[in-house]
């Protein structure tokens, strides 16, 4: 199925609400719109990493923090919390990476990867910290 279209004004509210919730502090490892076929939209989601040891609830407070009272950001209601494992997540850091404090505009259309097919997608961060090993 086709995507409608992602607007202009959505890519520009979730640069703003990537923008906010930086300045929060909160750790945002991935960053993007994705189509959903099943509900027919676009819905914004970011992968923090607060979520695997704090869960979703927590960091979801942190970013109703984050967002409230800024003018032309995304309404909490719009905004969707995964951890950094995602399986959509880790499957699209296969084939893009972008630096951690980034803001890019990657569209990404009708692509598969490693034979599974991807949903539409707008990316704005697909970081992945560098592994470091611990010294014995």
């Amino acid at each position: 199925m086709a995507s409608q279209a992602l607007l202009n004004t959505q890519i520009v509210q979730g640069e703003k609400t990537i923008s906010c919730l930086d300045d929060a502090g909160l750790d945002v490892r991935a960053a993007y719109w994705v189509f959903d076929e099943d509900a027919v939209q676009w819905r914004f989601t970011i992968a923090e990493q607060a979520v695997d040891y704090q869960g979703t609830r927590s960091v979801y407070e942190k970013v109703m923090r984050a967002l409230s009272g800024k003018p032309d950001v995304l309404p909490i209601r719009d905004v969707y919390v995964v951890s950094p494992n995602d399986p959509l997540v880790s499957l699209v850091r296969l084939a893009v990476i972008t630096p951690g404090q980034s803001i890019d505009g990657i569209s990404f259309t009708g692509k598969v990867i490693t034979g599974t097919r991807v949903p539409d997608m707008y990316v704005y961060r697909m970081f992945r910290p560098a592994i470091t090993a611990i010294a014995p």
